[in-house]
């Protein structure tokens, strides 16, 4: 499916992303995936959340910069190869990558899924690619 995702400038100190987190789950949303990279001064956090309406909002109350962007999040079964099939399958029909991020499960059971969140030019293709390599 395709989602928002929010790219977030931190200022780069400890308790940054702690009061970040607090405040997006004091306001009910959830974060479905998250990359963090820094950089001298500013931390990049990438979410994805469970409301882009409700995660807007609270950005904006809280003054927190953000850009956002449309993002491929797509289940994975949590084993071996699941993330492989659909990365070759975007390979094998030349669909470029701008860069994934995933989550992680401890579950072992059929009904658990991961999630791979991926940047690429053709979202919609990413999905149809998904689709047939599941």
């Amino acid at each position: 499916m395709i989602k928002k995702q929010f790219t977030l400038y931190l200022e780069n100190k400890p308790g940054r992303l702690a009061r970040l987190t607090q405040m997006l789950a004091r306001d009910k949303v959830n974060i479905e995936g998250i990359s963090v990279s820094e950089s001298t001064d500013v931390g990049l956090v990438q979410i994805v959340p469970s409301s882009a309406a409700k995660a807007k909002t609270a950005l904006k109350k809280a003054k927190v910069p953000f850009t956002l962007q449309d993002v491929a999040l797509l289940p994975l079964k949590n084993r071996p190869g699941a993330l492989s099939r659909v990365v070759t399958r975007l390979a094998k029909l030349g669909i470029n990558i701008n860069y994934v991020y995933a989550t992680a499960c401890s579950c072992k059971g059929e009904g658990c899924d991961c999630y791979a969140i991926i940047s690429a030019p053709d979202l919609k293709a990413v999905e149809k690619a998904w689709q047939s390599a599941v």
